[in-house]
């Protein structure tokens, strides 16, 4: 695979070959860099060079020494001591062949996706996020719904009620806030909070939709972080999409709060069939300023377009849209159709020919139908 990316002012220059996908048949989007025009300017309190900035922009970082400063009011001006990333360890060739791993594996996925997948755009994205480190502890009260059968024959009754329940949890959390006000400007970048869905499946018209999808785990935030390097971003060609911070520290760690009381709410209310009460408290520990390596992939199959989000610090898929294959719908719906043609089977044989044993048959026979129509079919 070639894939060509055009610079500003530049010649586009030739990626390496990754095998895997197939060549894209059309030329590639072009892809603009992600910097603003700028229209402030203030001196870096580390080197003194001149740092443009748009207004809105709170978090500037020096593209000559990395020092960040924090706007933080009125000729307020902050320089942030604890100011990191986690270390870019996946080039553009790794984050490809991540995503292309990913595509082959999975019930929901299908080996014929990599030679049937063509890659449009890769960019590598250098992105600040607030890390608040903070511990939630949540107590809830609900309802639990319980039953109860009396009786027999035509005098059989089922008895529902509801007996009060309560809980009380604990966790640990590196929570990432984006620190800018629009995590759509790049894709995925949001999904990466704890219970965020991260995995988008693709199911087309096919409406038993199981399955396919994932929710980002509460992973550590902080592991691996390392002082800022601006000539590891650099080196990464990370820097054009290199951006500034437009949240302060204070608002970041409000919005965790919030953010993380939500997540509690959520889970709390998995744990019981009716919640009445949820209780959270946060304790934050600590906020520091990480920016975050990522790779942003753009991808088509059949011709309709998807997104996918590689960790750059770690071979790992972080977000993805993708299609869901024709294997697993034909299952889906085997499974579906399977479980009631064989009880009719199992009710029909032992009562001669009848009902159950006619519908046993349309059952199979529907099918069987949908597997050579889907089989047969050319898409994936």
């Amino acid at each position: 695979m070639q894939e060509e990316k055009t610079t500003p002012g530049a010649d586009a220059p030739e990626a390496p070959e990754v095998p895997g996908m197939p060549e894209t048949a059309e030329e590639p989007e072009q892809q603009e860099s992600t910097a603003l025009a700028h229209d402030r300017e203030l001196a870096c309190q580390n080197c003194a060079a001149p740092l443009a900035y748009m207004e809105g922009e709170n978090v500037i970082t020096c593209p000559y020494c990395g020092t960040t400063t924090m706007l933080a009011g009125y000729d307020n001006i902050v320089k942030i001591d604890g100011h990191s990333m986690l270390p870019i360890e996946v080039n553009e060739n790794d984050a490809i062949s991540t995503l292309i791993t990913w595509l082959s594996k999975g019930f929901h996925r299908s080996k014929s996706y990599v030679a049937a997948a063509k890659l449009s755009s890769v960019r590598g994205l250098m992105l600040p996020y607030w890390i608040v480190k903070s511990s939630a502890s949540t107590s809830w009260h609900g309802k639990k719904k319980r039953t109860k059968s009396t009786g027999t024959g035509d005098n059989k009754r089922t008895q529902t009620w509801y007996e009060p329940v309560s809980g009380r949890f604990d966790e640990d959390f590196t929570w990432p806030e984006y620190a800018r006000e629009n995590p759509d400007e790049f894709w995925g970048i949001a999904n990466i909070q704890p219970g965020k869905k991260s995995i988008f499946p693709d199911w087309g018209k096919f409406w038993l939709r199981l399955g396919g999808s994932r929710e980002s785990s509460n992973r550590d935030m902080l592991d691996g972080k390392i002082p800022f390097d601006i000539e590891a971003v650099k080196n990464a060609g990370m820097n054009e999409n290199l951006v500034n911070g437009q949240i302060t520290q204070e608002r970041a760690e409000a919005n965790a709060r919030g953010n993380i009381k939500s997540h509690q709410a959520k889970k709390a209310e998995s744990k019981t069939d009716v919640i009445t009460d949820v209780d959270t408290t946060v304790n934050v520990n600590k906020v520091d300023l990480v920016y975050v390596p990522m790779w942003e992939l753009k991808y088509s199959i059949d011709g309709k377009q998807y997104s996918a989000l590689v960790d750059g610090s770690k071979k790992e898929l972080l977000s993805a849209e993708y299609p869901v294959s024709k294997k697993a719908k034909i299952t889906l719906f085997d499974i579906f159709l399977g479980i009631p043609a064989i009880i009719a089977g199992i009710i029909g044989f032992g009562n001669g020919v009848g009902p159950a044993k006619i519908a046993m048959f349309v059952l199979a026979g529907l099918m069987l139908a949908y597997s050579l129509k889907k089989g047969l079919g050319s898409k994936n």
